[in-house]
């Protein structure tokens, strides 16, 4: 499941960040899930569709995969490493941020990366969520389980909280106990990640920064919520366009994004 790693790039504090690339022509950048990593099954498959007429550049997030780490974590970290490695790619580049890879994305664009556009699948926002509020309760719990080895604890937790899994699915995952510990690599993570979508609720000073054409989509197959959520990040980022795609749930086919690239690098010319 590891991917080689291509190249490296360096952040504003240092941190290594490990970065992988297939292809070549207009350059996208693929931030994804929570879980999905350079050389993951899904953002193989999306890499190997895209290759054909795009540079296609991926990377581990900092504390993730092969890329190094902090020993202080926050939000603008985060934005100066998506900063990083799209300043390391030839422009234009367009972006897909996937769930949690949208928050990522988004800060970094608000924050000044050179992105021409982008991608954007469901957002796990709440609409519902008072968007002044920065709760990070859920995170610190998330913290806490992490402190004293509750890693399976905090996975279960973010499943549920974050992705809205139900706790029946959460069970048959654990079921599948490659699949459990590939997962529980990354529960030291999932804390930021909370942070990163702001608490959940949506950052709309952050959303109104962001001055590059974006295509916020979702799918009719997803949990109720995701699909406002979407329309509630388009309402707060100008220009912006929502488009519900049939039949897709909170992990579309790569095809689907690969047509809603083409489309949005369409939208921009």
């Amino acid at each position: 499941m590891t991917a080689p790693v291509d190249r490296t790039v360096v952040s504003a504090d240092g941190t290594v960040l490990a970065v992988s690339e297939a292809g070549a022509g207009p350059a996208v950048v693929i931030v994804g899930g929570a879980f999905h990593h350079r050389g993951t099954p899904y953002v193989d498959r999306l890499v190997d569709l895209l290759a054909a007429d795009h540079r296609v550049i991926t990377y581990d997030r900092r504390g993730r995969g092969a890329s190094g780490d902090s020993d202080t974590w926050a939000i603008e970290r985060e934005s100066d490493d998506f900063r990083a490695v799209v300043e390391s790619a030839d422009a234009p580049v367009t972006t897909i941020g996937i769930c949690v890879g949208v928050g990522v994305v988004l800060h970094g664009i608000a924050a000044g990366a050179p992105v021409d556009g982008a991608v954007l699948w469901e957002p796990p926002y709440r609409a519902s969520v008072d968007p002044h509020a920065e709760d990070v309760v859920f995170a610190d719990v998330l913290d806490e389980h992490v402190a004293a080895g509750r890693r399976g604890a905090a996975l279960r937790a973010y499943l549920a909280q974050v992705i809205g899994m139900p706790m029946g699915q959460i069970a048959g995952l654990r079921l599948k106990s490659g699949l459990w510990r590939t997962l529980l690599a990354d529960a030291h993570v999932l804390p930021r990640d909370v942070r990163m979508l702001n608490g959940l609720a949506i950052p709309e000073r952050v959303l109104a920064s962001v001055g590059v054409p974006v295509l916020v989509a979702s799918g009719t197959e997803s949990p109720d919520w995701m699909a406002p959520a979407s329309r509630a990040a388009v309402e707060a980022i100008p220009g912006s366009v929502h488009v519900t795609v049939p039949g897709q749930a909170h992990v579309p086919d790569a095809e689907v994004l690969a047509s809603l690239l083409d489309r949005a690098r369409t939208a921009q010319h």
